[in-house]
């Protein structure tokens, strides 16, 4: 083990350890947690992933981990509440910036698609990975992602007043489900933003038969 890694390992940080890993400061290392395990559970999944193998790719021993988070899990509850912040912060400038419930609707639309493709890794743990929590840590960000989605629900209600609440569920559903798809599916295309933007608009346009 390196001096670096040792000094992470054992809680401490010496001046040599500093100038091999400055990346590795302490007040950085449950981050760099954090960002280990979220790329381990996107490519591996969470079940396949052990503490040891998130220990692994930030050098220091499993066990260390858990000077840092109490579980596994609790990992995984921080990354959704993140990849939830996140998303919740984007809506939130997009209704302020959006004029007309058009504009605004656009305005979601395109934050979460530039979200979902500046962050693909911790957004596909957050709609594939979450299911792993247990169903107390769940509810809350069930709730969470419930809410966002009314919020598309109601605009969407209110540029399109001939449908009704279901209607406007599954068209809102289905714009966020192809975002979400597309946009972490490490597509190698020009525009992307804009073509999944123009594509989720077109579903929320979708007429209702």
């Amino acid at each position: 083990m390196s001096d670096a890694a040792r000094s992470l390992d054992d809680g401490t940080l010496s001046d040599t350890a500093i100038d091999a890993a400055p990346s590795r400061r302490p007040s950085n290392r449950r981050e760099l947690i954090l960002a280990a395990a979220i790329d381990l559970f996107h490519e591996r999944g969470y079940p396949a992933t052990g503490v040891d193998d998130i220990g692994k790719a930030v050098d220091v021993s499993g066990p260390a981990i858990y000077r840092h988070f109490s579980s596994k899990e609790e990992i995984l509850l921080e990354a959704i509440q993140m990849a939830a912040d996140e998303v919740h912060e984007a809506n939130e400038s997009a209704r302020v910036s959006g004029s007309g419930p058009m504009g605004v609707l656009e305005g979601y639309v395109r934050a979460y698609v530039r979200v979902a493709l500046e962050r693909s890794a911790l957004i596909s743990v957050w709609t594939s990975e979450a299911r792993h929590l247990s169903s107390q840590r769940r509810s809350p960000m069930t709730r969470r992602l419930r809410a966002w989605s009314t919020e598309w629900n109601d605009e969407l209600r209110r540029a399109r007043p001939e449908i009704d609440d279901d209607d406007a569920r599954v068209l809102v559903a289905g714009a966020i489900g192809l975002i979400t798809t597309t946009a972490t599916a490490d597509l190698d295309a020009d525009s992307l933003e804009d073509r999944i933007t123009s594509m989720a608009m077109a579903t929320l346009a979708a007429p209702i038969t």
